[in-house]
């Protein structure tokens, strides 16, 4: 649906989901454009139930509003759990976890 939308209208929409408004962006270089250039317009998530609640009342990276708690979060993830030392220190649970979907992949194949 939203790639008819967008040969019809464009690579850039603006469309309401119930009360919650939402830009849709369809098109690759527009996307670099608007997540590049003007990401601090956009940076903010609207208030909801589960920001509050779930996050710790806003306070989960994924959930904060940009300002310096979010620069200050993002930095101390950056250096403390995406680093390469630390990926690579997690790198027998991703072999583990891939090992057993595998595994699930192959015993439900073969019923």
């Amino acid at each position: 649906i939203l790639y008819d939308l967008s040969k019809q209208y464009g690579p850039i929409m603006f469309l309401r989901f119930g009360s919650l408004p939402c830009v849709v962006v369809s098109s690759s270089d527009m996307a670099k454009e608007f997540l590049k250039t003007h990401d601090l317009v956009f940076a903010n998530r609207p208030s909801s139930a589960a920001g509050e609640h779930i996050a710790y009342n806003y306070k989960n990276l994924g959930m904060s509003p940009y300002g310096p708690y979010w620069r200050h979060m993002r930095k101390i993830c950056v250096m403390e759990l995406l680093s390469a030392k630390r990926i690579e220190s997690f790198r027998y649970i991703r072999e583990e976890e891939l090992l057993l979907a595998v595994r699930s992949v192959w015993e439900k194949s073969s019923k």
